[in-house]
């Protein structure tokens, strides 16, 4: 039947308002990735931040047949996160409810809650949720719950299947039900009662099967996310504990979950690990069984294309090239609540492997330093295989379980199949405590046969580990579409057929995430794949897993860094198609989203595997949409900078006075007008601050120390805010600061007209950029009489460009460095502030200053407060004069996180202060000003 995408779209509008809803060929394509292989463009994109917003996306959806994906963060490797017709993303400001029960023995979780959120408020009360994967930084509950994603740890013992308490659930029909209130069950089984009827007589049949019944609890002895969790039907007999527990793992084709509650487990207090190395896979199999005790929490397994890989690469044992070909290594940990019994674990583990022959002995640490370079070797495999393939092509990481005892052979069955199949690259590794291998192969796919190839290589698979071993196709990854052809093969025509009968039970319609788990088509798993086109150095290593998004401060605004690549990949398939008509409306169409509203401060750095870097390809792209014209006004900025940084000082004065006498309407429009005829004009905000002033020479003296201030642009552009409470300038607090502190200050005379270079850079001027910075490093470096005296900068942004290569012959420290290492002892507090904020953003982070920051701030106040999940204001230098939408939807959740009593926060960063200020209602500046007035002599 087809459909009319276009009174879809209309008809969701009506429903749910213009923003909610898009049929934008850019962001649609943007969507159309997940973790996997897959590429499936959506007819239309819904973000929803409420339940009554997926009700009425349903309503339409029944109206018109249209099917329906569900999507958290989209950190699924199977394909599950991607559909035709309507996707439905979950939005950035709903569903994120955290709640924790009085004993703490649960957890209420909104689907939107990452993982890790979840585990950091449960940290300071010795607990944690069951399900532990990998992506735990990144994935969302209703992705966990879902996929029943588990990970090192969790086994079959602690996963969402086991520890799922109760859930809320939105039908495909738009009934809604909630597992853990009786109020809601009752009415659901007055409008539902053939439903739960049909559920019990399901379960009765499947536990008076004898043989139906095994077969469904051995397949559940291993891990095992392939299908359904058809053990609901032989673990419980009331149908709403049935419901409860097929959610788990039905990839959003059963029901829209909302929420769940976790019956939270114990997190260990100590821990420690030991490297095994054995001579052999063989030998490292085999000491798996003896080590499924309570001492080990633990053992992951890497085989020996797992060791070469990683062999050489930084951060890695020299003594990983002196192993014997073909030797294995079992990482092990041990977790306990209390110093003793972490040593009775340890001690337990050695001795039952002790028969073992082992290429070294195994010696347990219980020191994180130590054992996070053993750990090093598991989590750094995956980027390197990744961060090394060759351009354009794929990262492709599947998880299969077997038996215990069937590791070893099937490890080495496995290692055949990759050399048989051509993709010599492979490597195992995986929770070998749970009989769960993941392995990893990079193909290619842009031609057919290369598709044939992988086709081939899956279908080998499936034979060994079904036929052979009767393992699992999917141990924790989900079903998705990458295995579900291979299901039936896996579970048998009687369980397909339960499988069957379960989803056109609750989905009669097919319309939730079809395709997905239940598919019959032989070939779903080679088709629509993506094609990973050759963009750029600085991207193609990225893998499309979504680990930015949480990050990225224009996620919520319109585009990840995912997003953007994926966008370059496609108009870069274009271009080497020779379709450069389509390129350049995709190009063009995608100016705004891609380019123009990056704020370039490579957190996606930080967050991704492969090291991918947007901000500086986006600054690269922008260096060739440079006009003539746009060239010559960056010259002349370079050229007469000290006058232009004057102007501006200037000019943010005379508008604080024409808003003085005029008011906010009249400056506004005079600025609104001025934008019209020039794109250099910011926006007008009545929270803007005045000018700044320079720091002014004193009188040298040889008798005190010395240090060169540079007082960065955004501190002697930018002064005060109304909202301030200090009217002097940042340049005039660090210079008392520093002189209180007993040092003699030296700055340049000719300040104004340096500059790190960072506002030509972010234009993708890197010309003048570069020169700009080394006129400020020879300018300073006459000032330290040849590195006599060290140089302290007072904005974290300019420390890290004139620091990022080399050039710089003598010690630079930014601000936060100096105080915290120098002055921090010789300026006790006199006194102390109540409750602060404290931000902690970008730049913070990649110069590693965060600790340092954050022990400044609590040196001198008695409480200090760090707005959650905001990693960067999204001020970007000037760009948030310009648009400030990036700045007002990376701090959307700023101001309702602060208490009421909290009147001041702190940073390092004028410009990013200055946003911060706006969007917060309070006045936030450097923290020297807070040391300033905390180190004040008492009078």
């Amino acid at each position: 039947m087809s459909i009319d995408y276009q009174a879809v779209h209309q008809a969701l509008q009506a429903q749910l308002g213009e923003h909610a809803v898009t049929d934008d060929p850019v962001r649609r394509f943007a969507w159309s990735t997940d973790g996997s292989y897959f590429r499936i463009v959506p007819e239309l994109v819904v973000r929803v931040n409420q339940v009554e917003e997926v009700e009425k996306t349903l309503a339409v959806a029944r109206q018109f047949q249209a099917p329906v994906t569900f999507r958290a963060a989209g950190t699924s490797l199977s394909g599950q996160a991607v559909g035709d017709g309507i996707l439905v993303m979950l939005g950035y400001d709903g569903f994120r409810k955290l709640e924790i029960s009085e004993d703490h023995s649960k957890i209420a979780l909104g689907a939107a809650v990452i993982g890790a959120d979840a585990n950091a408020k449960l940290k300071p009360l010795d607990r944690k949720i069951g399900p532990d994967p990998a992506t735990l930084a990144s994935c969302m509950v209703g992705g966990i719950v879902n996929n029943n994603a588990s990970g090192m740890c969790c086994g079959t013992a602690q996963n969402s299947y086991q520890t799922i308490d109760s859930a809320k659930l939105l039908f495909a029909d738009g009934s809604y039900l909630d597992t853990g209130d009786e109020n809601s069950k009752a009415a659901f089984a007055q409008t539902h009662p053939k439903l739960l009827d049909t559920l019990t007589q399901l379960a009765k049949e499947t536990q008076a099967d004898e043989a139906l019944s095994q077969r469904i609890r051995h397949k559940f002895s291993i891990k095992n996310t392939t299908g359904y969790s058809l053990n609901a039907l032989v673990d419980f007999q009331q149908p709403f504990d049935i419901i409860n527990h097929l959610v788990v793992g039905s990839e959003g084709t059963l029901a829209f979950v909302e929420e769940v509650t976790y019956r939270t487990v114990e997190e260990a207090r100590f821990k420690a690990s030991a490297m095994a190395v054995f001579f052999n896979m063989v030998d490292a199999a085999s000491a798996i069984p003896p080590l499924k005790t309570d001492a080990v929490a633990a053992a992951e397994l890497l085989d020996w294309a797992s060791i070469k890989a990683v062999t050489g690469k930084p951060g890695m044992p020299e003594w990983l090239s002196e192993l014997p070909e073909g030797a294995a290594i079992l990482l092990i940990e041990s977790r306990a609540n209390d110093p003793d019994t972490l040593n009775d674990y340890t001690r337990q583990v050695t001795e039952a492997i002790a028969h073992i022959q082992t290429e070294r002995p195994i010696e347990f640490s219980s020191d994180p330093a130590v054992f996070g370079r053993y750990w090093a070797m598991r989590s750094g495999l995956f980027p390197i295989i990744g961060g090394e393939r060759p351009k354009g092509t794929s990262v492709i990481i599947e998880d299969v379980a077997f038996r215990v005892e069937d590791l070893a052979n099937a490890a080495a069955d496995l290692s055949a199949l990759f050399l048989e199949h051509g993709y010599p690259e492979g490597v195992i590794y995986g929770h070998a405590l749970d009989g769960n291998f993941h392995f990893i192969i990079t193909p290619q796919f842009r031609r057919k046969s290369d598709v044939e190839q992988f086709d081939r290589f899956m279908q080998a698979v499936a034979e060994l580990v079904i036929n052979k071993y009767d393992g699992s196709m999917k141990a924790e990854h989900g079903t998705g579409r990458a295995v579900a052809p291979f299901v039936e093969m896996e579970w048998g025509e009687q369980a397909y057929g339960l499988m069957k009968a379960i989803k056109a039970l609750f989905d009669p319609e097919g319309l939730l995430n079809p395709g997905v788990l239940i598919n019959d088509d032989a070939e779903v798993h080679i088709q629509r794949i993506k094609e990973s086109a050759v963009v750029d150095d600085w991207v193609d290593r990225c893998i499309e897993c979504g680990f930015c998004e949480k990050t990225c401060p224009t996620s919520a605004l319109n585009m990840s860094p995912r997003h953007r690549i994926t966008t370059l990949r496609e108009i870069a398939r274009l271009e080497q198609a020779g379709e450069q008509a389509e390129a350049a409306k995709m190009r063009e169409a995608a100016q705004y989203d891609v380019i123009d509203t990056c704020v370039a401060c490579q957190l996606c750095t930080i967050a991704c595997p492969v090291d991918n870097n947007m901000g500086m390809l986006v600054r690269k792209l922008r260096s060739t949409q440079l006009t003539s014209t746009a060239q010559r006004v960056l010259d002349f900025q370079a050229d007469h900078y000290g006058s232009v940084n004057s102007v501006l000082s200037t000019g943010f004065n005379v508008l604080s006075g024409m808003h003085k006498f005029t008011g906010s309407t009249v400056t506004g429009a005079i600025m609104s007008l001025g934008q019209k005829i020039s794109s250099e004009v910011p926006y007008w905000d009545p929270d803007f601050p005045k000018g700044g002033t320079l720091p002014k020479p004193v009188q040298f003296n040889e008798d005190r120390p010395t240090v060169v201030y540079f007082a960065a642009c955004g501190g002697r552009t930018f002064g005060a805010t109304p909202k301030d409470p200090d009217h002097r300038t940042l340049p005039e607090v660090m210079t008392t600061l520093l002189e209180r502190a007993g040092y003699q200050v030296r700055v340049p005379d000719n300040t104004r007209s340096l500059c790190c270079g960072q506002m030509w850079e972010s234009k993708g001027d890197y010309k003048n950029a570069d020169a700009k910075r080394r006129e400020m490093i020879d300018a300073l470096e006459i000032l330290t009489e040849g590195g006599k005296y060290p140089v302290i900068v007072d904005a974290l942004s300019c420390t890290k460009r004139t620091l990022q290569d080399a050039g710089v012959n003598y010690t630079m420290l930014d601000a936060v460095e100096f105080i915290h290492d120098e002055l921090l002892d010789k300026l006790p507090p006199v006194q102390k502030k109540g409750q602060v904020a404290l931000h902690l953003g970008c730049t913070a982070s990649h110069m590693g200053v965060n600790d340092k920051l954050e022990a400044i701030t609590r040196a001198f106040a008695e409480d200090v407060v760090r707005p959650a999940g905001i990693h960067c204001c999204g001020f970007a230098g000037e760009k948030g004069l310009y648009k400030p939408e990036i700045n007002a939807s990376a701090l959307r959740h700023l101001k309702e996180q602060l208490p009421e009593k909290v009147d001041e926060g702190y940073y390092a960063n004028r410009m990013c202060e200055v946003g911060l200020t706006r969007h917060s209602g309070i006045s936030y500046r450097h923290l020297a000003y807070l040391v300033e007035e905390c180190t004040r002599p008492s009078a």
